[in-house]
């Protein structure tokens, strides 16, 4: 297992969500055909799970995901989860701790593009 490091910048309009592992799936096939001319990238993050980015039409009121890691050795603490959401999306924005069976628990922020 190798260590992998992403930065987020979300601007405007673009948002992610989080799917199943990328070992189940084809992350860059279905992120084309959910999301279509809007997708414009993936990546399998630290926990193998496939996440895309695409473009959200303004007026959508929905919320996008994106896990940002774990917090304090692999324990998630909700106050850390939260500040590192608030910090990375610069925006209103929440964080969950989400169990991960088998491996440390992550982080993942909601926010609305």
């Amino acid at each position: 297992m190798h260590d992998m490091t992403v930065q987020l910048t979300v601007e405007g309009n673009t948002c992610s969500d989080i799917f199943a592992r990328c070992d189940d799936i084809d992350c860059r096939s279905h992120c084309k055909s959910l999301h279509g001319a809007r997708s414009f990238g993936f990546i399998c993050d630290d926990f193998n799970l496939c996440t895309c980015f695409f473009n959200q039409d303004s007026p959508s009121p929905n919320i996008c995901h994106a896990g940002v890691g774990t917090c304090f050795q692999g324990e998630c603490d909700l106050s850390c989860c939260n500040a590192r959401c608030a910090s990375t999306f610069f925006k209103e924005a929440s964080g969950t701790c989400v169990p991960n069976p088998g491996t440390k628990d992550r982080c993942v922020c909601s926010y609305r593009s």
